[in-house]
């Protein structure tokens, strides 16, 4: 079963680069997807890690790339983990980690919208957390 999820969350994880990667080329401005953080709604600057020459991806996971959490049911599905810029800990590198509702939480009406909520959630058996090990390279550009 664990194999299952894994491969599922490799699958999601792969279309959610793709979806980003196309949606981050266009004429003019770059496109911004909404996230958020600490209850309040950002923007970010979508990208893929793959396209830095040289980067350690493995060291990234492991002690830099903060989590991005991928709530799907949410209007806003993304939740950003740690740090935005101004913050101690900031860095543009996110950990992709599909979060599963395993309750009938009603995301339209009590989304998560921070970390806290999401690790606390799964503290109590209320979503599964899946590190997809997708880094993302993402710009946080407004509060």
């Amino acid at each position: 079963m664990k194999v299952i999820n894994r491969i599922s969350a490799i699958a999601l994880g792969l279309a959610l680069v793709l979806a980003i990667c196309a949606n981050s080329v266009r004429a003019g401005k770059p496109s911004v997807i909404p996230a958020w953080f600490n209850g309040e709604i950002v923007h970010i600057i979508p990208g893929v890690s793959g396209n830095v020459v040289g980067v350690n991806h493995q060291a990234i996971a492991d002690k830099v790339a903060n989590p991005l959490y991928v709530v799907s049911g949410q209007q806003v599905d993304h939740v950003l983990g740690e740090a935005i810029p101004g913050m101690a800990g900031y860095n543009p590198y996110w950990d992709v980690v599909f979060v599963t509702v395993n309750t009938d939480r009603n995301l339209a009406t009590d989304p998560f919208t921070s970390e806290d909520d999401i690790l606390a959630a799964a503290a109590a058996g209320d979503v599964t957390l899946d590190d997809t090990g997708f880094i993302l390279l993402c710009q946080v550009v407004s509060r």
